[in-house]
């Protein structure tokens, strides 16, 4: 769905080697059609109980991420069209930091930025020259951690973070206060995993109960009992033919 929905060029750069981009297993449209879903699975809900009628939902998910880079589409058309486009001023980008392979974000978005910046870093100004600034504040980053520098420019209002892998997102300092993820069980792990809890925070709605998938064939008896109105040995007979199978792992919630 990435591609289809032309959002891998996104992830590419001119030091990229040719043909290849950055995030090569980036599932961005996943995660926002399956949000879509939910929200428009819930007014469907809503408008059953006021008509007594249902509704069909339909999310495709090209159509999900070209909605999130409309901006992005305008523009590249325009430049298609041979129209003049303004690009953006500001200069966002990544640059080293202390340590193996550790970045942080920077956004340089107006003069007052630049100033900050250039306080931040020791210096009277800041280049103009895009490659030039990023090879100024780079020089800055390059010597200290990354979390030092994003304290340090968010303090002065300057647009900054760390670049998080896996385990650094699970001690976010915001996302622990907020209670961002759970622990979860799940059957076939060893240990609970984290789990993002809730999209959102209701101040008087409890957070719904958390549970993994379906394993395979797990509510195949529940199924056949309840919709099917099969008796215990008439699915015990199905499944020992081989005509339905399940899943019999202790299912164990959080």
């Amino acid at each position: 769905m990435t591609a289809l929905g032309v959002s891998t060029w996104l992830w590419t750069s001119p030091d990229a080697e040719p043909g290849n981009f950055y995030d090569s297993t980036t599932i961005f449209p996943d995660h926002v059609a399956a949000r879509l879903t939910a929200i428009a699975a819930l007014a469907a809900l809503v408008h059953r109980d006021r008509t007594g009628t249902g509704a069909h939902v339909h999310v495709p998910q090209a159509e999900a991420a070209v909605s999130q880079l409309t901006t992005a589409y305008v523009a590249e058309a325009a430049r298609t069209a041979g129209l003049a486009v303004t690009d953006d001023t500001a200069v966002h980008a990544v640059y080293p930091c202390d340590g193996d392979d550790e970045w942080c974000v920077i956004s340089v978005r107006s003069d007052a930025d630049r100033a900050a910046v250039a306080a931040a870093i020791g210096r009277d100004e800041l280049p103009r020259d895009r490659p030039a600034l990023i090879a100024a504040v780079s020089e800055w980053t390059a010597v200290r951690d990354k979390a030092d520098v994003t304290e340090t420019l968010q303090a002065t209002g300057v647009p900054a973070a760390p670049m998080n892998r896996a385990v650094d997102v699970l001690a976010d300092p915001t996302l622990v206060y907020r209670k961002f993820f759970t622990d979860m069980v799940h059957p076939l792990f060893a240990k609970p995993m984290p789990t993002e809890t809730s999209p959102s925070l209701f101040a008087h709605t409890p957070r719904a109960e958390l549970r993994p998938a379906p394993l395979a064939g797990e509510h195949t008896r529940e199924i056949c009992q309840k919709l099917l109105a099969l008796d215990t040995d008439e699915i015990d007979r199905l499944i020992a033919e081989a005509v339905l199978f399940t899943s019999d792992a202790p299912r164990t919630h959080s």
